[in-house]
């Protein structure tokens, strides 16, 4: 089966040879690479650091949720550390989906300076080139740590550019909640038009899905695709949502994360449009979203030919870096390493910014 990889990754970049740039090339070239050594070095039993190695996106990843964890306890203090490793030790077991949130308070109150900002996402970005990420996608809400919405965004961009380096690219999606007001909402698609040259792709629609009536913003969140932003949202991480069909059929979403807890009519869209969706395993195991692996809906549909991605959600709270989310399809589901490669590959086409 190993040797069909070789055919597999000739065949793709056959087919899209015309339009590509160099980069992409030496991408491509470099994913030939991997399959070709699957063919010479045993892959039934990869090294762990095989998947650090594989070229990945990280498509689906909370600023608040995924600050390195000795970045955090290098500023926090005393009590702080005591806290923060206490509530991570739960979380790292098992937590209720509304439980979850409580993470980000303690976090926040951690990184509260516009410098912390800026100094904890160049950590993140350093975090993700050792995990072998080449591009992410970091989602962050709009936050006044004192100096006002702006400057804590400006941090996060700077935070970025601090982190610059060939062969890795970071972008910001802002994030807004069900049952954020109309005044945030706006405010929060103006500064996200107003730095989309600086880095700012998208809108993430997230936060607990159970409260709020996106209704009163969906105004502005179709303003914002009209005017080029990508636009996200977290769908089916509760089945008591009931707001599914009104995003699908008021937006149409550009990524489904989660994924979990859709109504038939949700998922039908979904198939039909071919919408990628994000799979954070160890996220909807965790917060018990799902009891197995296994029982992800998406892994089936994925298998099926449906666009899925692979990604972390908080890799600081769920201890689990895009590369063990890769391993888990391995070592635990049984995904051959061919199918897993391709996988990874696929990642840089549902990126929000063309690659």
């Amino acid at each position: 089966m190993r040797n069909t990889v070789l055919k597999t990754f000739l065949g793709q970049l056959s087919k899209g040879a015309s339009g590509l740039r160099v980069e992409n090339y030496l991408k491509g070239f470099l994913y030939l690479f991997l399959a070709f050594a699957s063919t010479l070095f045993p892959l039934e039993n990869p090294d762990p650091s095989f998947f650090k190695t594989l070229p990945k996106a990280e498509l689906h990843l909370h600023l608040g949720g995924s600050f390195p964890l000795d970045y955090l306890i290098k500023v926090a203090s005393d009590e702080e550390r005591r806290i923060l490793n206490e509530n991570l030790k739960k979380a790292s077991e098992t937590v209720s989906y509304k439980e979850a949130f409580q993470m980000f308070k303690i976090v926040s109150q951690i990184v509260c300076t516009e410098d912390r900002v800026r100094e904890g996402t160049y950590w993140l970005c350093e975090a993700l080139k050792e995990d072998g990420v080449s591009y992410v996608e970091i989602r962050t809400g709009l936050k006044d740590l004192g100096l006002g919405f702006e400057n804590y965004l400006k941090a996060v961009l700077e935070g970025i550019e601090n982190a610059k380096s060939p062969g890795f690219k970071a972008y910001v999606a802002l994030s807004l909640q069900r049952n954020s007001s109309l005044e945030i909402a706006k405010r929060t698609v103006s500064l996200a038009l107003k730095y989309k040259e600086r880095g700012v792709i998208g809108i993430d629609v997230s936060g607990y899905s159970e409260e709020g009536d996106i209704r009163e913003i969906l105004p502005v969140l179709s303003f914002a695709k009209a005017k080029g932003l990508g636009l996200l949202v977290h769908m089916g991480e509760s089945p008591l949502e009931t707001d599914q069909m009104v995003i699908l059929q008021a937006l149409n979403p550009d990524r489904i994360g989660h994924g979990v807890h859709l109504s038939e009519d949700a998922k039908q869209v979904i198939l039909e449009k071919k919408i990628p969706v994000e799979i954070c395993l160890s996220s909807s195991l965790c917060v018990q979203m799902i009891e197995k692996l296994e029982e992800h809906p998406w892994l089936f549909w994925g298998l099926q030919g449906h666009p899925i991605v692979i990604a972390t959600d908080d890799p600081l709270i769920f201890r689990s870096p895009l590369s063990r989310e890769y391993s888990l399809l391995y070592e635990k589901l049984n995904w051959p390493i061919e199918r897993i490669i391709e996988l990874a590959q696929d990642s840089f086409k549902y990126t929000l910014k063309a690659e």
